[in-house]
């Protein structure tokens, strides 16, 4: 590797500032041969231990994780219903109707079935006598005492008991399913919580009378909610199920202006898009642990989706190139002599890179600035100066100053935090 020559710039620079992990310790303008006008100004940066996260944030609405609107199938009148508000346990009264009609019927029911039962047992009596009958008439038809007529009426008489007893027996089954019937009425006048919840809103008043299909109240599980957000279609490749999410809601930062922060995980992601404003995007859903019931029904917030998420050794994104997929980051060594060295990069917000592999704590890394312009000939950067950001002059007389080249774009996003988007 060529030794380069360390000289003090004296032409017109223009100072690019940055946030860097440590802070720059120098400055220094670089040069290949004292005849060249290519130089650049660097920073020699000391690396640091730390994280960086990428996520995709959108806004979203805060949903019970589970929830329940109870509505009547009749028309009745409420004798109680749970105040709003009110945390119900699970089998718990949540709602009851009046219960006169549905004990009426379930008495008549019952008394429907005794009397069926008791005809079951003399239609079984009546064939059990019709058989004795036919047994004796067919052996004194046989001695010559009975006329075949009478034999006849006699077994006549037989199948009109069999025909009874089948009758007793479906009339019974009837009684038995008027019966169940009843008691299901019955049962349906007490509506019990499903799960131990929280009371979101009452249509209805005890003692009231309602119609039928009417809301009554909405039930909802609130010890764990459900962020609903749009992701448009360019972020929705990088999100998958049961990928970490957070969550943070700023109306509950109260005075301090400290919002916490909730961890939970990707649940559902929609198999389709949806049109909205011409835009496609797609419904993603995580759910939340709310054990504190801090976070409420219907609020908002900003859902974040972790893609990516490394530690390591941090430094500016400017400090790295790429060459055909391969990282590397120029470090001065102990001869204070500038070498390039291959590493393994990770999480990457476009301000901040994790280094995983390829450089220690204790190396200094060199990042560019651009140094000197040529106001007028504005030279392009060097191949390895692709990740600096390039301010336009305009000049009278020249040709309206010198557009940032491609690839030269400013970083977006804060350090360690990481939003994503486009």
């Amino acid at each position: 590797m060529n030794k380069k020559k360390i000289v003090v710039p004296v032409l017109l620079v223009v100072i690019i500032v940055a946030a860097v992990t440590a802070g720059a310790l120098r400055q220094f303008a670089i040069t290949d041969n004292a005849d060249s006008e290519d130089r650049k100004e660097y920073s020699i940066i000391e690396v640091q231990s730390g994280a960086v996260r990428v996520g995709i944030e959108s806004p979203a609405v805060i949903e019970p994780y589970r929830q329940r609107v109870f509505r009547t199938g009749t028309a009745s009148q409420l004798d109680f219903v749970a105040q709003q508000g009110a945390e119900v346990e699970e089998g718990r009264v949540l709602i009851r109707f009046d219960a006169t009609d549905a004990e009426s019927k379930l008495a008549r029911a019952e008394l429907e079935l005794e009397e069926a039962q008791l005809s079951l047992v003399r239609a079984e009596r009546a064939l059990s006598k019709a058989q004795s009958a036919v047994e004796n008439a067919e052996a004194l038809f046989a001695a010559g005492a009975f006329t075949g007529e009478q034999l006849a009426n006699v077994q006549d008489a037989r199948a009109t008991a069999e025909h009874q007893l089948q009758v007793s027996e479906i009339s019974l089954r009837r009684s038995q399913l008027n019966l169940e019937s009843a008691r299901v009425e019955l049962d349906g006048t007490i509506v019990r919580a499903p799960f131990t919840g929280r009371v979101l809103s009452t249509e209805a008043e005890s003692g009231v009378q309602v119609s039928s299909n009417s809301t009554i109240l909405t039930f909802a599980d609130t010890s764990r909610v459900r962020l609903v957000a749009e992701i448009d279609e360019y972020d929705i490749g990088g999100i998958s199920f049961n990928q970490r999410a957070e969550a943070r809601v700023d109306a509950l930062g109260g005075s301090s202006g400290d919002v916490p922060l909730f961890v939970g995980r990707v649940e559902t992601i929609s198999p389709a898009a949806r049109i909205v404003s011409n835009i496609s995007v797609f419904t993603v859903t995580a759910v939340f642990d709310n054990p504190d019931q801090l976070m409420r029904p219907g609020m908002t917030g900003d859902l974040s989706v972790i893609v990516a998420q490394d530690r390591g050794l941090v430094v500016p994104t400017a400090a790295v190139s790429t060459v055909r997929d391969r990282s590397y980051i120029d470090v001065l060594n102990e001869h204070d002599e500038i070498e390039s060295r291959r590493v393994e990069t990770g999480a990457n917000d476009g301000v901040h890179v994790v280094v995983l592999d390829g450089l220690g704590e204790d190396d200094r890394v060199v990042s560019y600035r651009t140094a000197s312009i040529d106001v007028l000939a504005a030279p392009a950067p060097a191949a390895h100066d692709t990740n600096s950001s390039i301010i336009p002059i305009s000049v009278p007389g020249s040709s309206g100053g010198s557009a940032p080249p491609a690839g030269a774009a400013g970083s977006s996003g804060g350090g360690g935090g990481g939003g994503g988007g486009r």
